[in-house]
């Protein structure tokens, strides 16, 4: 089972001894950085769950992938598989999908409607709360009324990069299971056979995606994983002067404005693990981009922005 996604080895053995016995949680925490494989071990679990082909109780194969079941879940259109997430709560408003920042309270209750109806083709309904670290208290207290007394046949998974902001309450109800970074080779390996990329130029990539392989994917663009090169390299690697000086001429002639908007993406990043040691950075990178905004030369501002940051 589950022989499409990478590693997560301990995590599959988990679901699949539960699959194989029966004796699914109605409840699961996906806990993990983003690219490790939490959203796709949903849809498979829903697929092999809800597979007219494979029966998981008398075998190993997993789901088939090519019923009309599994091909609705990949296809995010079966009726008993949702996903509730930052796409499904701008459809639900008519909003903008950038504007949404927080899972809230009316997107559970839809979920919740949708739990209370009765199956309509498949054998287990399946509800995917994505990411549920961002829910509000009023979403998070309305979510737990369903954990309490969840109907049969139900499973609902939420996926979460951390578990500081899920309420206690819910993490008890739930078993969690944690999703390890990938390694090296896994991201390496992946990205020669389904990217055409040589193993060097893969072996670069997967060593600066930190274990995601949504990380490695974005960096195969060039621009990214430059600027996710020079974040890291300023922030870890002590530097010459020359060396912070020519990084700074080389990246004004070639985008600083861009640089700037990729390497706050990544300071963003690391202010979900190191809040109060990321904050400084951001205000420099904020106030860098509010000057090169202004015209200010752009090696000017890059200068003072990399040696503060290799000063932090």
């Amino acid at each position: 089972m589950f022989e499409n996604i990478l590693g997560q080895q301990k995590v599959k053995e988990v679901l699949s001894n539960q699959i194989k016995c029966g004796k699914i949680a109605h409840a699961y925490i996906f806990m993990g950085q983003d690219g490790v494989g939490k959203r796709l071990m949903a849809s498979e679990l829903a697929k092999i769950l809800n597979c007219t082909t494979s029966n998981f109780l008398k075998g190993e194969a997993g789901s088939c992938g090519i019923c009309p079941s599994c091909d609705k879940i990949t296809k995010n259109i079966h009726p008993d598989v949702h996903f509730v997430d930052f796409v499904k709560q701008a459809q639900l408003e008519g909003g903008d999908l950038d504007k949404q920042k927080i899972i809230k309270i009316e997107t559970i209750r839809y979920m919740q409607k949708e739990v209370s109806t009765k199956i309509h083709e498949g054998k287990w309904k399946i509800f995917v709360i994505e990411p549920a670290e961002k829910m509000n208290t009023a979403a998070a207290n309305s979510l737990l009324k369903t954990l309490e007394e969840p109907p049969e046949n139900t499973i609902i998974i939420l996926l979460a990069k951390h578990k500081e902001t899920i309420p206690k309450t819910i993490i008890s109800r739930s078993q969690t299971l944690f999703f390890q970074p990938l390694s090296a080779d896994m991201v390496s390996t992946w990205l020669m056979l389904n990217c055409s990329l040589d193993s060097n130029k893969a072996k670069e990539i997967a060593e600066l995606s930190e274990g995601s392989l949504e990380t490695a994917k974005r960096l195969i663009d060039e621009k990214e994983a430059k600027s996710l090169s020079l974040w890291r390299k300023l922030r870890t690697q002590k530097l010459y002067i020359s060396d912070i000086l020519e990084l700074s001429k080389s990246t004004a002639k070639s985008g600083a404005l861009e640089c700037v908007d990729a390497m706050t993406a990544e300071a963003k990043k690391e202010f979900r693990i190191y809040p109060r040691e990321t904050v400084p950075a951001l205000d420099m990178l904020n106030n860098s981009r509010a000057l090169l905004l202004k015209n200010v030369n752009a090696q000017t501002v890059l200068d003072n922005l990399f040696f503060d940051l290799q000063d932090l």
